[in-house]
C-alpha cells in the first residue's frame, strides 16, 4: 500500500509564507498545506522556537482551504514540544470556523492553542520554499506524523495508527534502502 511515496509534482496549491512579528514568526499557509510543504513549514517553527527561549511561533491557517494529515502532523509536533508551559510559543490563528474545519476532525481544536487571528507583522512577508527531502526522509516524516496523530483521541486514531504501523514496515524492510 505504501510502497512508495513520492513528493506531488512542484505545482503545489499551496503558498508558504514567513513573516517576523514582535515576538516570534508568523507562518501563514495559503491554499492547500500538505506533505509537501510541511517539512519546511515545521523546520522554520523549531527553528524560531530553539533560536530564542521566548519566541512566539502562530501559525496562520486564516486563508487556508485544507490540511492533509502530514500537516497536522507536524502541527501536532510543534504543539507537543512547545506549547508545555507559559507563555504560549506555539499557536494556531484562525477563525473558529476555520479552526474546526480543519483541526476538529482530528480534535486538534482542542489541543493546540488557538487564537482568533493572528499577530501583527513587522515586516514584510516572504515565500518559503517547500522542502526537497529525498523520499527515505519524506517516508520517516509522514510517518512520524501519522504516529503523533495515533497518539490522539480522535476517530482517525486507528486509520493513523495503520498508516504509521505500513511506513514503519517499508522503513525497517531490507529493501527500503535498494528501492530508493
Amino acid at each position: 500500500m505504501f510502497t512508495s511515496v513520492r513528493q506531488p509534482a512542484a505545482t503545489s496549491a499551496c503558498k508558504l509564507k514567513i513573516a517576523p512579528t514582535a515576538r516570534g514568526c508568523c507562518v501563514r499557509i495559503e491554499g492547500r498545506g500538505t506533505m509537501r510543504e510541511s517539512p519546511a513549514a515545521k523546520t522554520v517553527g523549531e527553528r524560531t522556537l530553539a533560536a530564542d527561549p521566548s519566541a512566539v511561533v502562530v501559525f496562520d491557517l486564516t486563508a487556508c482551504d485544507y490540511l492533509d494529515s502530514t500537516f497536522l502532523g507536524c502541527l501536532m509536533s510543534l504543539a507537543r514540544s512547545h506549547a508545555p508551559g507559559v507563555p504560549k510559543r506555539f499557536e494556531i490563528a484562525a477563525p473558529p470556523e476555520v479552526r474546526k474545519k480543519l483541526l476538529g476532525p482530528c480534535r486538534l481544536d482542542r489541543l493546540i492553542p488557538c487564537a482568533d487571528a493572528p499577530p501583527e507583522t513587522v515586516a514584510s512577508w516572504v515565500d518559503v520554499p517547500a522542502a526537497d527531502l529525498d523520499p527515505k526522509e519524506m517516508t520517516r516524516h509522514i510517518m512520524e506524523a501519522h504516529r503523533l496523530l495515533a497518539d490522539v483521541d480522535s476517530p482517525m486514531r486507528v486509520a493513523f495508527t495503520r498508516i504509521a504501523d505500513e511506513l514503519q514496515k517499508e522503513l525497517s524492510s531490507p529493501t527500503a534502502t535498494a528501492r530508493r
